[in-house]
């Protein structure tokens, strides 16, 4: 996973940029620690903690649906360790896996303040920022991620582009 601003998508870095400098200019600094990330990442993020039965379950769902590419990326990652799931989104189904998003945490000196609860202000700051450059803001979701900003509105990029219309996109930006 990247950390770097410019391999997200020139419009997107530019809110990014903006909202680090809004949250400094009103005290707040913070720590962008994740941009892009790739399909074989979200792939494996996405297989940790599943049984097999439910990744079979979504490769075949993803084949269904006309984007058998994502789903012979979930099969080649392989098993990967761990009980906990880390996302709900399989590869495709996430706006980093486009540049279109990324994750923040406010920090206190030099150190992540990762816990909402006592940092409330913080997380506050961060939020309105990114929503007012036009951001959406994980902190609203009902599943929250309070790290996570966005270009778009819709929460799933496979509801906005088509199988040939997401790979056409990701090959054009050499993601796929």
């Amino acid at each position: 996973m990247s950390r770097d601003l410019q391999l997200l998508h020139p419009v997107t870095a530019q809110k990014a940029t903006l909202v680090i400098n809004m949250c400094k200019a009103k005290g707040v600094d913070i720590l962008v620690y994740c941009t892009l990330r790739t399909l074989e990442e979200q792939a494996k993020l996405y297989r940790q903690g599943r049984s097999r039965e439910v990744i079979e379950t979504k490769m075949k769902n993803l084949r269904n649906a006309g984007y058998d590419f994502l789903a012979a990326i979930i099969e080649a990652v392989g098993p990967q360790k761990g009980n906990r799931k880390l996302t709900n989104a399989a590869p495709g189904e996430s706006w980093h896996n486009l540049g279109f998003a990324f994750d923040a945490v406010p920090l206190i000196g030099k150190e992540p303040a990762w816990a909402y609860e006592g940092n409330e202000e913080l997380w506050k700051v961060y939020g309105s920022v990114c929503k007012y450059n036009g951001l959406t803001w994980g902190g609203d979701w009902k599943f929250i991620d309070y790290p996570h900003a966005q270009e778009h509105t819709e929460s799933n990029p496979l509801r906005v582009y088509n199988p040939e219309a997401l790979k056409r996109l990701l090959s054009e930006r050499g993601l796929l």
